[in-house]
């Protein structure tokens, strides 16, 4: 590892920026900055990481600047007051003393320094011992040193209200082979309260002996009186204190929790716009429309100034602007005269290099690149004010479409990583929705030009009199319609030819005027007809008009050509087209869902799983449990929502077990949910017939809850006066394919149907009730738009069938189709015990990337009754069981650097080959979770995972031989 290599995150240096202003506000920092080759976005951004040499010129800098050779030290103490620390503060989330935490400080201070290792251990109850290693390859230097101990030193007051005392025996720079710190901190006040107490029973107890032979029993009674009256007392003031230390703590956790609310929100407005996006693509097959639609969603959901699309022309030559929104109406009619060329092979500007190379561009500030800009491309960027600005490519598979750009020039805000990732993911989904806009016009234009050419071709040829009388019967529509010329000549056509036709005469009606009153007019039609053996055709018509001597419109000719398999084909392609584009719009928008649903997991796992560690030391009458009760609920609310992402991403059913369609009907109208739905819509009646002897099947209680529950709530708001729902279950047996709304293969079924007396469907809305986001209900007041996007995934994952069937005024029936299971269902659960699944003392290894989740399955582990160990990557997993066993390893599928879950356990195997082990996700169940599963890991635990699953399943994991 040499001098340049990225090991010092930018908190580091930004709690220097900010001690700085706060005790040095004359000092010029921007100086310091230019001398060590940092910039402020850098600082600002929390994903920048500064190399050795970097530091060691900002640290040379800054002594230079103070004066102060202890400058380190004294920004170290200013840290944990500093706002630079971001999501490192997370990490105390859940930690209520300065034990637990130091304890922890090797995985906090990871978030700052990847140039060494740190491990602590307890020495007292107010004493921990610290070793800090520096890495391979690493040459930190003595500030780095006291930099660190200013940082324990202040991370004491998280908890209390004075620093921590640090002793430092050995050194790494002063010879030693590491550097020793030994923390120590003020016993709180309860500490000592609760000594005096424990002092005054004893004296209390020696007194009242001693003082016995001197005194009667009547004046010795006084005595223990008297000391139990000052334990009692001493007791109480020291429960007050603790109480009131309880709080602080508490306090401070909502604070950190609220930062991480804050974080969510963010994600949440991304979710929004997500949702937008989606219900464009579903709606909106004009590019042009599209692009404004997205872009204008941007402007409303994502906090930047600007935003822009460009677009390349059909010949590929120039960028063209196309929407925009935050421009001036100067410069947005700038960018509308100015072509970005795309044929300039020595082309060095942003926006073409992204076009042509396909690759996205974050550019902290233009001034960093000015010497590598064209006089011509520099002038424009100061017209347009540029700054800072992320600049991504839209294009599908391997063709560019055009250009997304965003910034910032009123708030200043730095664009960091995780502004580039958010705009690739929309970058990603325009181009999607684009190519699909493309290929439909693409459709449309060739349908055009086939159409033009079977309407003109000479197949059957007939005329008709101005009063629609049949003058011309050709041979060829003789046989086409199997009638003689002798029974059509002189009858009427809408008595004969068009019988079939509803309107007729209207319609002839109408060619006689608009001939009467454009001549030249020509006027194609297409209609449906019954052949004299009873076959409906389609026929396309070439109407001419034909006028006598004098200019009067005599006859008309028709020109005709059977299209039935024409239409029959158009039909089927337009359905397939449908089918095409439904998968596409759900696989793109599922894998948007999916990705978002595995960071909210990871997220979520603080706000459910700690919740619960508390509850569990907090007393039965604390006012605490109140508070901490709701923020588990919102949590585990929150959690069903990511559920519902996951069902939409099409990402398998967890768990399948035998059950009863009349089990979960029966539990969900006893349910909260369900007498919630009857408070909002009292005036629907639900009634029940359910076949006592329903078929059981495979599939999942939560999942096919939330699938009665959203076809309950649709119903129920289908209603809009007063109605009925009624709920049927009965077994089915097919011996044939049967049409549905899909397909129904053979089979036996146990069925759920699901009719109401509402409003209805109409029959345009059909085809396109299941797709994410398409709703004819207020979005936000009605639900999320994923209602009976969930429910057809849940069939799906099911391997299940649906049915609807509906009629506009009277109402709508659902009826499900699961495949039936000769197993039986499970029997009902024992409420949980903490002690049914307790460990006596057996080590468990996790392995995890995510930070937060390590120190949470650890706190878990050992509230269990389990002794954790924790890792931070699958190379790391091995490397540790090369030397050590476990009895159980806690395996993370999905890490973002280096092996995943699976390539993990096949190491691992190859060091202990009947290693146990249970596999973990934030996303969902996967082809390598069951491969990983056949190899020899016992189960699948997916996250956030509460106390109850993550004890059972380890527990059998343990126990299974």
């Amino acid at each position: 590892m040499d001098s340049d290599t990225p090991i010092y995150n930018s908190r580091i240096t930004k709690v220097y920026i900010e001690y700085l202003k706060h005790a040095y506000p004359d000092i010029q920092t921007d100086d310091i900055l230019k001398h060590a080759g940092i910039t402020d976005d850098e600082i600002k951004d929390q994903a920048h990481w500064f190399s050795q040499s970097q530091v060691d010129l900002f640290q040379e800098a800054v002594i230079q600047a103070t004066l102060n050779p202890d400058i380190a030290r004294e920004a170290g103490r200013y840290a944990f007051a500093s706002e630079a620390l971001g999501v490192a503060k997370h990490y105390i989330l859940g930690l209520l003393n300065p034990s637990s935490f130091y304890l922890l400080i090797s995985k906090v201070y990871s978030v700052f320094s990847r140039g060494v290792t740190l491990n602590a251990r307890k020495t007292g109850t107010n004493r921990i011992e610290i070793i800090s290693t520096p890495n391979p390859g690493v040459e930190e230097k003595p500030y780095q040193c006291q930099n660190r101990m200013g940082m324990f030193e202040s991370s004491a007051k998280f908890f209390i209200p004075t620093f921590a005392k640090i002793d430092h025996p050995e050194c790494y720079h002063k010879g030693g082979a590491c550097c020793r710190y030994i923390v120590g901190w003020e016993k709180s006040r309860s500490y000592r309260w609760n000594m005096a107490k424990n002092y005054s029973y004893i004296a209390g107890i020696a007194i009242s002996l001693a003082a016995f032979p001197f005194f009667s029993i009547g004046d010795w009674l006084l005595i223990p009186l008297v000391c139990a009256l000052i334990s009692f007392y001493l007791q109480f003031i020291n429960e007050r204190i603790k109480y009131g230390e309880l709080k602080n703590t508490a306090e401070t956790q909502g604070n950190l929790a609220k930062e991480l609310l804050d974080e969510m929100t963010i994600r949440h407005n991304n979710a929004n716009l997500i949702q937008e996006i989606g219900q464009a693509t579903s709606s909106i097959l004009d590019i042009e429309a599209l692009i404004h639609a997205v872009i204008k969603s941007m402007g409303i959901h994502m906090d930047f100034d600007r935003g822009l699309v460009l677009m390349a022309n059909e010949d590929k030559t120039r960028l063209v602007f196309k929407a925009g929104y935050g421009y001036s109406k100067e410069r947005e009619n700038l960018l509308r005269k100015t072509e970005f060329n795309l044929t300039n092979q020595d082309s060095k500007g942003a926006f073409v290099l992204a076009y042509k190379n396909k690759e996205p561009f974050l550019i902290d500030s233009i001034s960093q690149i000015e010497t590598k800009l064209s006089e011509r491309s520099l002038r424009f960027a100061k017209e347009m004010g540029a700054e800072s600005i992320i600049c991504v490519p839209i294009f599908y598979e391997k063709e560019s479409l055009g250009i997304l750009t965003v910034d910032n020039i009123k708030s200043k805000r730095p664009l960091t990583k995780s502004d580039l990732s958010v705009i690739m993911g929309v970058a990603s989904q325009m181009a999607i929705s684009i190519t699909n806009a493309m290929s439909f016009k693409k459709i449309e234009g060739s349908e055009k030009k086939y159409r033009d050419l079977v309407e003109n071709a000479n197949s059957i040829i007939m005329r008709l009199s101005i009063s629609g009388t049949v003058t011309f019967f050709n041979e060829f529509a003789q046989h086409f319609f199997m009638y003689d010329e002798e029974d059509i000549l002189g009858k009427r056509s809408e008595d004969t030819l068009f019988k079939g036709q509803t309107q007729k005469s209207q319609n002839f009606e109408w060619l006689v005027s608009s001939f009467q009153s454009d001549p030249e007019k020509q006027i194609n039609t297409e209609m449906e007809t019954i052949l004299n053996n009873g076959k409906r055709v389609w026929i396309t018509w070439t109407n001419k008009p034909i006028f006598d001597q004098q200019g009067n419109l005599n006859e008309i000719l028709l020109i005709g050509n059977d299209i039935t398999e024409l239409k029959k084909s158009e039909f089927d392609k337009k359905d397939l087209e449908d089918r095409l584009q439904r998968a596409e719009k759900m696989e793109a928008i599922g894998t948007l869902a999916g990705g978002v649903a595995h960071d909210l997991n990871n997220i979520l796992s603080g706000i459910v799983s700690y919740p619960e560690l508390l509850l569990l030391d907090l007393p039965a009458g604390s006012k605490l449990r109140k508070p901490i009760t709701t923020i588990q609920k919102a949590g585990e609310r929150a959690s069903a929502i990511v559920q519902d992402l996951l069902t939409l991403a099409r990402r398998g059913v967890v768990a399948r077990t035998a059950l009863n369609l009349n089990n979960i009907i029966s539990d969900h109208l006893k349910s909260p949910e369900f007498e919630n739905m009857q408070l909002h819509h009292p005036n629907v009646r639900v009634q029940t017939h359910l076949q006592k002897s329903l078929f059981n099947i495979l599939g999942s209680t939560i999942h096919l809850t939330k699938t009665l529950m959203n076809l309950l709530l649709n119903a129920s708001e289908a209603i809009s006066d007063s109605g009925e729902i009624m709920i049927t279950t009965e077994n089915l047996c097919i011996d044939k394919n049967y049409n549905a709304y899909e397909q129904i293969q053979p089979g036996e079924y146990a069925t759920l149907c699901i009719a109401d007396t509402g409003m209805g469907i109409p029959a345009q809305d059909l085809n396109r009730i299941f797709e994410p986001f398409y709703t004819k209900k207020k979005m936000g007041r009605s639900g999320t738009g994923l209602g009976m996007a969930v429910v057809w995934g849940t069939l799906k994952d099911h391997n299940a069938y649906i049915d609807v069937r509906s009629i506009e005024g009277k109402g709508t029936t659902f009826t499900l189709f699961f495949p039936m299971t000769q197993q039986p269902s499970d029997s009902p659960r024992a409420p949980f015990s903490i002690e049914e699944y307790r460990g006596t003392g057996e080590k468990i290894l996790v392995v995890d990337d995510v930070e937060e989740q390590r120190l949470i399955s650890s706190e878990m582990l050992s509230k269990l009754g389990y002794i954790p160990i924790s890792v931070d990557s699958g190379e790391q997993a091995v490397h540790f069981l090369s030397n050590n066993s476990v009895d159980l390893i806690v395996l993370d599928m999905i890490m973002e650097n280096g092996m995943d879950g699976l390539d993990t356990f096949k190491k691992i195997l190859e060091i202990s080959p009947h290693q146990k082990a249970i596999i973990t996700s934030g996303y969902s169940e996967t082809d390598r979770v069951k491969e990983t599963q056949n190899l020899g890991a016992a189960q699948y635990l997916r996250k956030p995972y509460v106390l109850e699953q993550l004890g059972k399943t380890i527990r059998d994991a343990l126990d299974k031989k």
